[in-house]
């Protein structure tokens, strides 16, 4: 009777072991199944609209865009220069064929986009109000289509310093939020002069609010400030190009199966005089009317930052002068078209920084369920359920992303009237 009970017991194990694991089994795929029924695909769509968006421009006409990965041959090996960390961090890898410099522009244009993307995860996965705003600013022509279509210039490399810079200082809200600030601050002044004027107003803006919200004593950035200001102005006054600009081209093109573009060189070596008669000669009457037929079709996006800009000023109780001087110091990279040509890049920097100022704003205002505060995040939102919200996102999509003196709409137009 024993032997019999035994043989029976493991009888019904093995069918309980075996339903058990049947179970097991079908548990992944029904939780997979679940999680399909109750997605959202508009809501997934709008949350990657950004980033599948830039793949369509990413890495378009490698062979044409040397400008930018021909900075990465100038290097400290005869003193400081300017413009030349990334080339000296680049240094260490000896030769730099084409396939790896589009490696690397690719590597650097994808950690551009993960850590905006956890930065700013709650914004692009929330509500759906929260998604649509998060899409518009991030998939707009001035933001990440812009750095796609203009990978392998130093902007990306000042991209991440101002990021890290900017999210830090908000994050902390501190004194070690500040310090963080300058050090990425001059960081970015070492891989571009240039980021003085492009990138480094978001700092400023961010700790005037901060300031404002009384998190920062006025002492402390004043301090900030001025450690930025000397180190611009040893950067500038120390990074003269030594030697003959025709001996750095020779020896980059040693490094390099890409043509080196040796103008990086020659701007290098000229005077503040020099570089602004060289710009002159550059804005050429295709040039000059190529921009402006870009402006004008970007008036839409234009209006739509400035209004999203009023009102969170409105909201964060801004004085009329603290206002004033913020449009300024988001206006201030247009001042670089007196010394570069690439005046869509600098319009480019200013809609970055009132994109992440305004993303980093939502990100780090309380959220408020009574009536009688004023709700922030609805103010910003509230926008993307009117029809005029679809209406301006698909035509900044047509549009394109932005490039040096033009966009992309305005460039295949071109380009089908010259065949």
């Amino acid at each position: 009777m024993s032997t019999r009970a035994t043989v029976v017991e493991k009888k019904q194990i093995s069918h309980v072991s075996e339903f058990e694991s049947a179970h097991l089994s079908a548990v992944p795929w029904k939780w997979f199944r679940g999680r399909l029924q109750n997605w959202d695909f508009g809501e997934l769509a709008f949350s990657l609209l950004p980033f599948f968006l830039c793949l369509t421009f990413l890495a378009s006409n490698p062979s044409g865009r040397t400008y930018g990965p021909s900075h990465w041959f100038a290097t400290y090996r005869h003193g400081f220069l300017r413009r030349a960390l990334v080339g000296e961090v680049l240094s260490r890898v000896g030769f730099l064929s084409s396939r790896l410099i589009l490696e690397i522009e690719l590597c650097t244009f994808t950690l551009a986009c993960l850590i905006t993307a956890f930065a700013f995860r709650r914004i692009l996965f929330g509500g759906m109000a929260e998604r649509r705003f998060a899409a518009f600013l991030l998939a707009a022509p001035a933001f990440l289509p812009h750095m796609a279509f203009m990978a392998g210039e130093l902007d990306n490399f000042m991209y991440l310093t101002i990021f890290v810079g900017a999210f830090a200082l908000v994050r902390f809200g501190n004194m070690l939020g500040l310090a963080i600030a300058t050090v990425a601050s001059v960081v970015g002044l070492l891989i571009h002069e240039g980021f003085a004027l492009m990138f480094y107003p978001l700092i400023l803006a961010l700790a005037a609010d901060l300031v404002h919200r009384g998190w920062l004593r006025w002492r402390w950035v004043a301090v900030h400030f001025a450690i930025v200001v000397t180190a611009f102005l040893a950067i500038v006054h120390f990074g003269k190009l030594p030697g003959e600009a025709n001996e750095w081209i020779a020896a980059a093109q040693q490094r390099t199966d890409m043509r080196v573009d040796g103008t990086v060189f020659l701007v290098l070596k000229l005077t503040l005089r020099e570089q602004l008669e060289f710009v002159r000669h550059l804005y050429t009457p295709h040039v000059v009317g190529s921009i402006l037929l870009t402006l004008a079709l970007s008036i839409p996006y234009g209006v739509v930052l400035w209004r999203l800009v009023r009102t969170a000023c409105i909201y964060r109780r801004y004085s009329l002068t603290h206002s004033r001087l913020l449009l300024m110091l988001f206006a201030a990279p247009l001042c670089l078209s007196l010394l570069g040509h690439d005046v869509l890049r600098w319009l480019s920097a200013v809609c970055i920084n009132v994109s992440l100022y305004l993303l980093l704003m939502y990100r780090t205002t309380r959220r408020v369920d009574s009536p009688e505060i004023p709700n922030l995040h609805k103010a910003l939102t509230a926008w993307t359920a009117l029809p005029v919200y679809a209406a301006t996102l698909l035509y900044i999509l047509a549009l394109g992303p932005w490039g040096i003196a033009g966009n992309r709409l305005l460039s295949n137009i071109g380009s089908l009237l010259s065949h």
